[in-house]
């Protein structure tokens, strides 16, 4: 089973990757489960949480940070990142870092749009790589 963790700040964008991600899954014929939480921060605790019901075989993070007028972006990247990979080094359930960090709305909607790269659909596409690679050990 796959946990989806999407931020629900921008979720113009996150929508999108959302979309993109359970189109791969489905498709692949792989059992998911969707919970949302305010924002891209808040996606690292959330992960926790998952990791610790130890319910979940991978736990993929969505979310999008697009730089502003403020430092606040440069905080926000760096704590979610910091977080995420912490986690992931500490823990065994595979993590899929799918936290956009754009410098504007026109680069996060080309990478979500789902008749443009539509990142959502790489998002799941290695949370199942890990997954197998994982039962191979």
């Amino acid at each position: 089973m796959i946990a989806i963790v999407k931020a629900q700040f921008n979720s113009h964008i996150t929508d999108l990757l959302e979309a993109g991600c359970e189109e791969y899954l489905v498709e692949h014929k792989l059992a998911f489960t969707k919970f949302e939480c305010p924002g891209a921060v808040e996606t690292v605790v959330y992960a926790k949480k998952l990791i610790d019901t130890a319910k979940y075989d991978a736990i993929i993070v969505i979310g999008a940070i697009i730089k502003g007028d403020t430092d606040h972006y440069e905080y926000v990247c760096q704590y979610v990142t910091n977080g995420i990979s912490q986690l992931a080094a500490l823990n065994s359930t595979p993590i899929i870092f799918g936290i956009l960090t754009v410098q504007n709305e026109e680069l996060a909607y080309e990478r979500a749009a789902i008749d443009k790269m539509n990142k959502g659909k790489e998002f799941g596409e290695t949370a199942a790589f890990m997954i197998d690679a994982f039962n191979k050990l």
